[in-house]
């Protein structure tokens, strides 16, 4: 249990860093709809994913539909740049917020293949 706090924590700091912006405590809750992983990804590859759904004021709360077209964003664009299946996560490790593990290890592939390509470049 201590390792999994250590991890989310460390996983939360990198997406912070990255993003350059404080994530809420609930881990989970920030990612599951989708928007700070496609973020990131255009962080690390710009225009990667060309549209991302957002809360507005006036509908903060993306409906499940958004969230999901999301999150397929984020996993069909890791499987483009090169981030192996077996490392990749399933939609419903972030929607369910069920898998928080396993998100970190697809979003620690992506940013190693993105490492990768960086410096063959």
């Amino acid at each position: 249990m201590a390792f999994l706090i250590l991890w989310t924590c460390v996983f939360g700091q990198s997406i912070e860093w990255r993003l350059k912006r404080s994530l809420p405590e609930d881990l989970g809750e920030a990612l599951n709809n989708g928007v700070m992983l496609c973020q990131l990804v255009n962080h690390l590859r710009p225009r990667t994913i060309t549209i991302i759904h957002t809360p507005s004021p006036a509908v903060p709360q993306l409906s499940l539909a958004k969230c999901r077209r999301n999150v397929e964003s984020f996993l069909e664009a890791c499987r483009k740049l090169g981030v192996p299946q077996e490392a990749l996560c399933q939609s419903h490790h972030i929607l369910e917020e069920d898998g928080l593990l396993r998100v970190a290890e697809t979003v620690r592939q992506l940013e190693q293949v993105r490492r990768a390509v960086g410096e063959g470049e």
